[in-house]
């Protein structure tokens, strides 16, 4: 069996599909799509595609740590205390275990993301 796992955006597995929890609800109606991509067999490390539709929730990490790579669409990340930052594709970056803020989608964004819990 390979070790290798390829990410084919234009053939992915049936994805999960999700919403906001409703206390978490800021504005609009975002939907989420999750195609989960692999795993490490106790769980607690993974890797997948994710894209949210417009709108906005609060986004609380508790004790993830996420690396996420925005592959298209625009959203705007407004972490507890400290400026709103625009990401769009091609942006990078990682949400450390006790964020807490805002993901705001402005336009449809799609992101891979690798996390461990």
């Amino acid at each position: 069996m390979s070790k290798l796992t390829f990410v084919d955006q234009k053939n992915l597995p049936e994805p999960r599909r999700g919403i906001p929890l409703p206390e978490r609800r800021v504005e609009g109606d975002p939907r989420f799509l999750t195609w989960d991509i692999a795993k490490t067999a106790d769980g607690q490390v993974q890797a997948g595609v994710w894209e949210v539709t417009p709108g906005a929730y609060r986004s609380v990490k508790g004790e993830t740590f996420e690396f996420c790579y925005i592959v298209s669409g625009v959203s705007e990340l407004i972490e507890d205390g400290f400026e709103p930052r625009r990401i769009a594709a091609g942006d990078a970056f990682v949400m450390h275990p006790g964020f807490s803020g805002v993901w705001r989608v402005i336009e449809t964004t799609r992101k891979l993301w690798v996390s461990r819990d």
